[in-house]
């Protein structure tokens, strides 16, 4: 266990503990709001905001954002090809000889979750934080989106409980593209060029989503990054499910 920890210290601080990471949380508030260009050319050119709010802005970014294959590729360069610089540099050996094969995939795919977790959140409240200084943050008297735009959410309410709806809504965004970055590390071990390693999430998502969308919602690949319901039961039981299903997914 105590190497474990060690490998898994050394690999978040080689991922997060560094320059590139701070443009990669940038880079990431960029995209989001560059996604709402709408939103930006009203603020800066002084037209009227009446009709928006962050929780409505965020919630139209995670269910019809075009901007999620960008995202995907700056999550994944943060750590998903490490392995791929590692091996060019000539390290590997001597991190294998002291971590061993079993705790260093390991302690990959943890830093790969932890570190581009962080990365999401930190560009995101830097976006919202932004936009929070012409926009409210949630407006009771606005119906931006309806009900049904958050089904697995109906006891979690927006208007009621918006600090907590967000939270529990960026992180499910930001697990279901972290699976597809775990996934990117896994062929890393056989591709080893880190430019396709990068973009490989963003493949995924591309190819994914096509073949899910012929099945039921339960296997459609993007339903796991929003609030739509994929089980009937209780909100927990549903965001509980996707957890697990993304976690598990991501070790497999």
């Amino acid at each position: 266990m105590k190497r474990l920890i060690k490998t898994v210290t050394f690999d978040l601080h080689k991922s997060m503990f560094r320059k590139t990471y701070l443009f990669q949380c940038v880079l990431i508030a960029c995209v989001c709001m560059i996604s709402q260009v709408d939103i930006l050319r009203n603020m800066y050119m002084g037209f009227s905001m009446q009709g928006y709010d962050l929780i409505g802005v965020y919630n139209f970014i995670i269910h019809y954002d075009r901007f999620k294959i960008l995202l995907l590729v700056i999550v994944a360069s943060v750590y998903s090809g490490s392995f791929c610089r590692e091996y060019h540099s000539n390290s590997l050996r001597y991190i294998l000889q002291r971590s061993g094969i079993k705790f260093y995939v390991l302690s990959k795919y943890i830093s790969i979750l932890v570190s581009g977790l962080t990365a999401y959140i930190a560009g995101l409240i830097c976006a919202l934080m932004i936009w929070r200084t012409k926009i409210p943050f949630v407006e009771p008297g606005m119906a931006f989106f309806g009900t049904d735009q958050y089904f697995s959410f109906e006891s979690l309410t927006p208007r009621e409980h918006p600090f907590l709806w967000l939270t529990a809504t960026a992180v499910l965004s930001a697990l279901s593209m972290l699976l597809l970055c775990c996934a990117g590390f896994y062929i890393s071990l056989y591709l080893k060029d880190i430019f396709i390693i990068i973009c490989m999430p963003a493949v995924l998502y591309f190819c994914f989503t096509g073949l899910s969308s012929l099945f039921p919602e339960l296997f459609f690949l993007p339903s796991y990054g929003n609030n739509v319901a994929l089980i009937s039961g209780h909100m927990w039981l549903n965001y509980g499910y996707k957890v697990c299903v993304s976690i598990r997914e991501a070790f497999v």
